[in-house]
């Protein structure tokens, strides 16, 4: 779907704007099958009329039995003393969302989006959580060791852990989590191993991992790419960009594929009941686990795309919880005693930033040293001014166009990062803060860096970088960003763009300056983001340049793009990062470099980056790595391949049924997704 937006819209008609925007960006859904189980959804509190979905889930036959497994489910031999409550779950939970996904069961064959019980979460679990400072506590692993040379990781499984029947199939055995079960995860997900996989972790997993193989029952090893010590990316927190658990993709050869899309095996407290995508999902409680009983009995996701509609909602008690839009909080939380803004992993936030993909500067693959060719990419069909062309002065004979713009004695690098630090400083991350968000939230100056974030100093410097990663001399044109940037600086981003070729003429219009697309997406951080999106558009225009806004499906048309490395577009999302919890001397993410070809890429890469993570992976001394994550901050700053726009606190809203919701820490995630700590008055 495209939607085309405005030119040139003033602070003063952002808000109404906005609303529009946002009905139609989330009418965009799956073109997935849809999926069905065999029990029809429990109904929630009355529904209002301007809320009901079109028609009423229905229960299909469950598919034919197969050859074997026929027997009653094997129950878990608790590893350590369940946790829960004395009675067992009891009470029920309405969520609204603005989209209810389809169930993508197995995660190898579905598209670039989040599933409908991953978004209630507790039907995965985890090889590794985040507690006390450790992102790789164990949690179904027993115990873990990488070899000396870093060439593979061995893991021993937690032993008597079965993966759980959806409901309808309780009859049915759906076997041990076990390394054979494990191996195959692994295998069908990673990029390397299965190039098909469209797993939303299949670049990041191939970033890290080899082929698994099978040790013993509850041992497996999986080569690594390089050496690695300090973090893998199997933890919920989202080590290394990957925060998914494992799940059971065997159930394709047992139940057959189209099944298997429809049905989601994990080994979590809750397995998955009826769910209609674009409709409600339900995911129910297991009266024992060998971790933790919930306490809540069922959570019944409903799909409710209008945000004033989902506040009815709450006020009249049709749901429980919702995730607002961040410009509403205020007036349904604010003196109120019946509902409150919960932080589900407190200190956590979540930012957008605009992503300057088709910046492609890395020649070879950093895994395997194939041509990359990035020459040929269309990205580089003509001169935009946004992007920079290394290849210009270095691979003069396989350029597509000649360019003549640039100033004398300017390469097409450095003209691009002048206009990409232009566009930075005009936006007005105040008024966005204070006008769109309440004033809840901070301004960020990069994916990578701000206020809340470890190691921000707002008096540093970036130096001045090639883009190669060495440092140099600050001469001409090329001096220095402060991370704190000037605000809405109109003044200096005309500076810059004058500097870098393109002054303005007698009417104001930018001379010889390409139209600007810029893409939105409600990502992470809410539809707020699309408003964001109008105020920003408004500061560019008002340097003379002609804007255009264009919404198109993230999952379906966007990402595949960011995949192929043949988008060119700037987009306000995020990338691997967009948050503030993350340790100091961690690697930046292997996305932002060909390290997660072909899997998913924010669509820019850079050898600097590329050599660094290597680096990193192999470092054992903790400061060496900070120093190094303080360099790379630096270089993707001076460099402007993200232009940071606003973070705010992850949470959401809940009436006084929820009494508290204390989950793991995940980086990744605005809500928890660990259901099963929800505790109800």
């Amino acid at each position: 779907m495209n939607l085309i937006w405005f030119r040139n819209r003033w602070r003063t008609s952002l808000l109404a704007l906005g609303s529009l925007v946002v009905i139609a960006a989330v009418a965009c859904g799956s073109d997935e099958p849809d999926a069905t189980a065999t029990t029809a959804p429990s109904a929630p509190t009355t529904v209002p009329a301007t809320a009901q979905p079109t028609s009423t889930p229905t229960a299909p036959d469950a598919p034919d039995a197969p050859a074997t497994p026929t027997s009653a489910p094997v129950q878990a031999t608790a590893t350590t003393a369940p946790v829960g409550p004395a009675d067992g779950p009891d009470g029920s939970l309405v969520y609204g969302m603005r989209v209810v996904e389809a169930v993508y069961g197995i995660g190898y064959v579905g598209p670039y989006r989040t599933s409908a019980t991953k978004q209630i979460g507790g039907v995965e679990e985890h090889f590794f959580i985040f507690e006390d400072g450790n992102a790789l506590t164990p949690q179904l692993v027993d115990t873990f060791s990488i070899d000396p040379a870093g060439t593979k990781v061995t893991m021993k499984l937690k032993e008597g852990i079965p993966f759980n029947a959806p409901r309808g199939f309780e009859n049915r055995d759906f076997g041990m989590f076990d390394a054979a079960e494990a191996v195959e995860w692994f295998n069908r997900s990673n990029a390397t191993t299965n190039p098909d996989s469209t797993y939303g972790d299949a670049g990041d997993l191939a970033g890290i991992f080899l082929e698994a193989s099978v040790v013993d029952e509850y041992t497996l090893e999986v080569g690594l790419v390089s050496p690695i010590f300090f973090c893998l990316p199997l933890s919920q927190f989202g080590c290394l960009s990957a925060a998914s658990g494992p799940h059971k993709v065997t159930t394709a050869d047992d139940f057959g594929i189209e099944w298997a899309r429809a049905h989601h095996v994990g080994t979590g407290p809750f397995v998955q009941g009826a769910c209609t995508p674009g409709d409600r999902c339900t995911v129910h409680a297991l009266d024992s686990h060998w971790r933790q009983v919930a306490n809540v009995a069922e959570i019944t996701s409903l799909q409710i795309p209008e945000a004033q509609t989902q506040i009815a909602m709450l006020r009249n008690g049709a749901i429980d919880m919702v995730v607002l839009d961040y410009k509403l909080l205020p007036d349904v939380v604010s003196g109120s005693t019946e509902f409150r803004f919960l932080e589900t992993m407190p200190g956590g936030f979540v930012g957008q930033s605009i992503l300057f993909s088709g910046n492609l500067w890395e020649e070879f693959h950093a895994r395997t040293g194939e041509a990359l060719n990035p020459w040929d990419s269309p990205v580089y069909d003509k001169d935009f001014p946004w992007l920079g062309d290394p290849w210009q002065e270095t691979h003069a004979s396989n350029v597509r166009y000649t360019d003549t713009d640039n100033p004398a004695g300017m390469t097409d690098m450095e003209q691009a990062r002048l206009v990409r630090l232009a566009l930075s400083v005009s936006i007005d991350r105040g008024g966005i803060n204070e006008v769109l968000l309440n004033s809840i939230g901070t301004p960020i100056y990069s994916e990578y860096m701000g206020p809340e974030y470890p190691g921000w100093d707002p008096n540093r410097q970036t130096g001045v970088w090639d883009v190669d990663g060495n440092k140099i001399t600050a001469t001409g044109t090329q001096q220095s960003v402060p991370w704190e940037i000037a605000d809405a600086d109109l003044d200096e981003a005309d500076r810059l763009l004058t500097l870098a070729g393109y002054p303005t003429d007698s009417s104001g219009d930018r001379v010889g300056f390409e139209k600007l697309t810029l893409q939105a997406y409600a990502a992470e951080a809410g539809p707020v983001g699309l408003e964001v999106a109008d105020a920003i558009m408004s500061d560019w225009a008002r340097l003379g340049i002609e804007i255009e806004g264009l919404i198109e499906d993230y999952g379906g048309v966007i990402s595949p793009r960011m995949r192929q490395r043949v988008q060119f577009l700037p987009v306000l999302k995020n990338g691997d990062v967009h948050s503030n919890v993350f340790p100091l001397d961690w690697p930046l993410p292997l996305v932002d470099t060909s390290s997660s070809r072909p899997g998913w890429g924010v669509g820019f890469e850079s050898p600097a980056g590329a050599r660094w993570l290597f680096e990193m992976f192999a470092e054992r001394d903790p400061q060496v790595r900070e120093a190094r994550h303080l360099d790379w901050v630096d270089y993707s700053m001076y460099w402007v391949q993200y232009a940071g726009v606003f973070q705010v606190p992850k949470g959401i809203v809940v009436n006084s049924r929820v009494k508290s919701w204390n989950g793991n820490q995940q980086h990744y995630s605005n809500v928890s997704g660990n259901p099963e700590f929800i505790e109800l008055n």
